[in-house]
């Protein structure tokens, strides 16, 4: 079987199915070992070209929350990087040899990351997966191709177990986000909205309930998604300009970094009304161009060199 089609097949999949395994095997390898909270398993092979991961938090719904099988957790092989030596199939339309010009008359183009590196979206290989390539700006072709489980930016997350009073902040941007028109308007059922407006619930529970404890990218508009995950996760320029900043200077601190003992922001809207004016401030600043986001790079975005 070709190893791009060993490959696909493995994406998603637990390391201890048969897929998995088979992949392993291909690449030369002894079996996936368990991911740990912020570690992520790695198989490659120089000769192949190919270094495939696997990880035990995919950001991914169909993924979370991340669980455990006894004392170890469920781990997923989540992604490839192949390289140009790499002779499985590649997806259609993509080929090492072609340079930015060529790659960008077929295929999205964008500036991403802090080294504003130029990625282009290549068609998913199959539903629930993604393909990007990086170009090598130096040889004017593709360094590497990802291909990937589809995640999602996490901009905000209530993990099962988790104590709700750390994420408070979190609550009130995403009661801000509701009431400002920034979900996508499928999002919220019209009677939660409703609630959430006449301040029948608070904004904490408007996340761990009505929200079902995420508040992610394909929760929010796209128009908006650059500025909520820049605010929400501190990629901002300047630095201040985000919800972490925003909560200390309010607040005095967030409270998911408060000391034990230390008093907490409260679920309550007068707390929440002294916060969301800096919420629509960063707003302006975001359309006004004042603060920007130093991952994503819309303007000239689509550009070529």
């Amino acid at each position: 079987m070709n190893l791009t089609d060993l490959l696909l097949d493995a994406l998603g999949k637990r390391i201890d199915d048969p897929a998995a395994v088979a992949l392993a095997q291909a690449l030369g390898s002894k079996p996936f070992k368990h991911a740990t909270p912020g570690n992520t398993v790695h198989l490659g092979s120089r000769k192949l070209g190919i270094e495939v991961g696997a990880s035990m938090q995919i950001d991914n719904r169909a993924f979370f929350p991340p669980r455990k099988d006894g004392r170890r957790w469920v781990t997923w092989v989540s992604h490839a990087f192949v390289y140009p030596n790499y002779r499985g199939a590649l997806p259609d339309g993509f080929d090492w040899s072609l340079d930015d010009a060529a790659l960008s008359a077929r295929f999205r183009r964008r500036v991403e990351g802090g080294l504003e590196e130029v990625r282009y979206t290549l068609p998913p290989p199959r539903e629930g997966l993604r393909a990007k390539a990086t170009l090598d700006e130096d040889d004017n072709r593709p360094r590497h191709l990802l291909l990937a489980v589809a995640e999602e930016a996490d901009y905000a997350t209530v993990y099962p177990g988790a104590d709700p009073a750390h994420s408070v902040e979190d609550g009130f941007f995403a009661a801000w986000c509701a009431l400002h028109g920034v979900l996508r308007e499928d999002r919220l059922g019209a009677d939660a909205l409703a609630a959430l407006r006449e301040r029948r619930i608070t904004p904490l529970a408007l996340l761990c309930d009505a929200l079902g404890g995420l508040l992610w990218e394909n929760d929010v508009r796209p128009e908006h998604a650059a500025f909520c995950h820049a605010y929400a996760k501190r990629l901002m320029e300047p630095d201040e300009a985000c919800a972490l900043c925003d909560a200390q200077a309010v607040f005095g601190d967030s409270n998911a970094w408060r000391k034990p003992g230390e008093a907490m922001t409260q679920d309550r809207w007068d707390e929440y009304d002294r916060i969301a004016p800096r919420y629509a401030q960063r707003w302006q600043q975001w359309r006004d161009g004042e603060i920007r986001s130093i991952v994503d790079h819309p303007h000239g975005a689509d550009a070529t060199s």
